[in-house]
């Protein structure tokens, strides 16, 4: 195992290979032993979810070394003043390298991890003919021998089997039948175990590690675990600022230009309704640090990102994203429920599966959102490509010649590749064009996300959202979308986004290394379409 001090891998040169095993371990940058004594400490069965590349095994694999190895790789670090517990026999497992078999096969290959897992840590002789029994009937074999509070038990991804076959019903009932016997055996030998520790995506009800443990501690949605996993914008500044100092060099950026982007496609994970601090997701940080001339990719989506589960739930389903436009919250009783894996509300599903986050709306009920740019592009994207509403290949060059005209201020050209956009994307959706909202989000979905085109939505002023604005590597492309509306014309329409960008300021004072240009739009519902001859620049 690697060394958990930070100093050494501080001092990488920049561009050294090693770099990329980072991937692997990019918890260690940041020093939160404190927290992570503060659950080992702990008494009774532990879990926490977080969605995928967020860093839950690396985790699990901190655990193993502190219970395994005592203090050895935490020399240094705000654990090794608080620590004083003995080290113990540790067996981990891990749901996500078998969650894609069918049930004979998973049954199979759960008996072969669990009989590995204690045979590696020498902790008891298992003959070859136990290989042949269920999984609760080889962990009562195994677990009847162990010593009271002789072991540590780890379990990663628990729900990654349900996940995959939720749109296999026979096959997922004969799966969930099979975890609630092991779990319920895992319960009644807790006493064997010193700590029980157990991550995952989701909180599935009709598997019983909820409902076996009694005293589980959930720690998802607790304030003071919120940082656990996830980095702050104090630990990118204090341990990553070299290596964005050489991002910016690569990519011909200042500094600030690339602190700001970063917060912009990969910051504002929230996991507490009352926490204060957003998160960076951690995947997404290494991977453009580790590569900052591939620009800002969305590295987390691309990785996996949930994308067969959301993607097939998304397919299967009535769930339309464009039906969420409008503001949703939840409670906090809402959030921390369990629910059968295949009748998890969407939006519950996409706050799990870190598609939405959190916004704090009162002590106990949250708005929920997209956290970034990076989650927001991939997931817009998504729907449109499980819906097969992706442009077409000629629309996409018109795409490709967006930056050059937003630059020559060509807003024919512009429009037209609006209106190809709508065009090949909203066949599916005829009452799109009812909702200013929906028509942009289309567009952009579509529109490139690389360093020659910056896109952002809904950006914040004193005065209000803007609608969209495109940033090219010379020009400030700020556009109002105003609706036709019954009983009331085009010109009116025009009129009120033209009024709105000079009374808002929309623009105004940002990025003041571009050329400011603002454009009100009007989008026509009984032609889906922009207008060309109610779209018009505003000095």
């Amino acid at each position: 195992m690697s060394n958990f001090e930070t100093s050494s891998i501080k001092r990488l040169p920049y561009g050294n290979p090693e770099f990329s095993d980072i991937r692997e371990q990019n918890m260690i940058y940041v020093d939160k032993t404190r927290l992570i004594a503060e659950i080992a400490l702990q008494k009774v069965p532990i879990f926490i979810s977080r969605p995928r590349r967020f860093g839950k095994s690396l985790l699990i694999n901190t655990l193993s070394s502190l219970f395994k190895d005592g203090l050895k790789y935490f020399h240094g670090l705000e654990i090794e003043k608080i620590w004083k517990d003995k080290t113990y026999q540790v067996v981990h497992l891990d749901f996500s390298g078998i969650a894609d078999k069918n049930p004979l096969e998973f049954k199979r290959d759960l008996n072969e991890t669990i009989i590995a897992a204690f045979r590696m840590n020498g902790i008891i002789k298992i003959s070859d003919e136990l290989g042949l029994r269920s999984p609760d009937r080889i962990l009562n074999e195994i677990a009847i021998n162990l010593s009271n509070n002789s072991t540590v038990f780890l379990i990663d991804e628990y729900d990654a089997p349900l996940t995959h076959h939720i749109n296999k019903s026979d096959e997922l009932d004969e799966i969930i039948s099979i975890l609630n016997n092991f779990y319920a055996t895992v319960k009644q030998y807790t006493g064997k175990f010193r700590f029980i520790f157990i991550t995952g995506v989701t909180r599935a009800s009709h598997v019983s590690i909820f409902s076996a443990f009694n005293n589980l501690k959930d720690l998802s949605l607790k304030k003071e675990f919120n940082s656990l996993l996830g980095f702050t914008q104090e630990n990118l500044i204090y341990y990553f600022n070299e290596y964005i100092e050489n991002a910016a060099n690569i990519l011909g950026m200042n500094k600030s230009d690339i602190y700001r982007r970063m917060e912009q496609y990969y910051d504002g994970y929230q996991f507490s309704i009352d926490s204060e601090e957003t998160l960076y997701n951690p995947w997404s940080i290494i991977s453009f640090l580790d590569s900052p001339q591939a620009g800002f990719y969305n590295y987390w989506f691309e990785s996996g990102g949930n994308t067969s589960l959301i993607f097939n739930y998304i397919k299967n389903s009535k769930f339309n994203l464009f039906n969420y436009n409008t503001e949703i919250y939840r409670t906090d009783k809402e959030l921390s429920n369990q629910y059968k894996i295949t009748n998890i509300p969407p939006d519950i599903l996409l706050f799990q599966t870190g598609y939405f986050t959190l916004r704090k709306k009162s002590s106990t009920i949250a708005r929920l959102d997209f956290p970034n740019t990076e989650v927001e592009d991939s997931i817009l994207n998504l729907y449109l490509a499980a819906n097969n509403l992706r442009p077409e290949i000629d629309c996409s060059l018109e795409i490709e010649e967006l930056s050059e005209n937003i630059d020559k201020k060509d807003i024919t050209k512009i429009i037209n590749t609006f209106n190809a956009i709508l065009n090949d994307c909203v066949s599916l959706l005829g009452t799109v064009f009812n909702d200013e909202r929906s028509v942009r989000d289309i567009i952009y979905a579509a529109l490139p996300q690389n360093i020659n085109c910056q896109k952002i939505k809904e950006r914040q002023t004193v005065k209000g959202f803007s609608d969209l604005e495109i940033i090219t590597r010379k020009t400030h492309m700020v556009i109002e979308f105003k609706r036709t509306k019954r009983g009331r014309n085009a010109l009116a329409s025009l009129q009120e986004a033209i009024d709105q960008l000079q009374s808002k300021n929309y623009g105004i004072g940002a990025f003041t290394d571009r050329v400011l240009y603002r454009v009100a739009m009007v989008l026509s519902t009984d032609k889906k379409a922009i207008l060309h001859d109610f779209s018009k620049e505003v000095l």
